[in-house]
């Protein structure tokens, strides 16, 4: 008597195994090939920069107010660095979540304004989204950073006394969407 069981001939079992591993690798291939494409994000909105690096703190001058250990964010230092390509609306929200630190805002109103404060030691600040230049990234053209433009200084300091390596943290808003940025303070010498 027969034990019951069939047994597969090489053939089948040959042909069983290679349709197993171009299984695999077929889903494999999608999974690095098609998925990125598919869960593609449309608007990757964020902050770029900083994301918890150490940025030496400043003593210096503007319009006449004196600051002790800040931090600027301009034009030429490229502190802050956002990304994005949508337009989502005229204003984006920086707020500053470390205790003791605040927001100062300087616009460029001119050659006969000069420098302007708009917001002085604000935990908040509101900003038009024209104050960034983007320019498209070097891998595809769809995703933009953003660059402060030259006429807009924003000014981190601290109601106190700044220390080594003190991590601050601070959220930006645009079009609903918000994105947290944080950077260490440093010291020169």
């Amino acid at each position: 008597m027969g034990s019951g069981r069939r047994s597969l001939s090489y053939e089948t079992s040959f042909r069983i195994k290679v349709l197993i591993i171009a299984l695999i690798f077929g889903i494999a291939i999608f999974m690095i090939v098609y998925y990125p494409l598919l869960s593609h994000q449309t608007n990757p909105w964020g902050v770029a920069a900083p994301k918890g690096q150490i940025i030496l703190a400043q003593n210096f001058s503007l319009d006449g107010v004196s600051y002790t250990n800040a931090i600027p964010f301009t034009s030429s230092n490229n502190a802050l660095v956002l990304k994005g390509n949508d337009d989502m609306g005229e204003t984006l929200t920086m707020r500053v979540t470390t205790p003791d630190w605040c927001i100062d805002l300087w616009v460029w109103g001119g050659s006969s304004s000069g420098w302007q404060r708009k917001y002085e030691c604000a935990r908040e600040i509101e900003m038009s989204q024209y104050a960034f230049k983007r320019l498209p990234t070097h891998e595809a053209n769809e995703i933009l950073y953003w660059y402060l433009e030259s006429g807009y200084v924003i000014v981190l300091h601290k109601d106190g006394e700044v220390q080594k390596d003190e991590l601050v943290n601070f959220t930006i808003t645009y079009g609903g969407k918000t994105d947290w940025g944080a950077f260490k303070v440093g010291f020169k010498g």
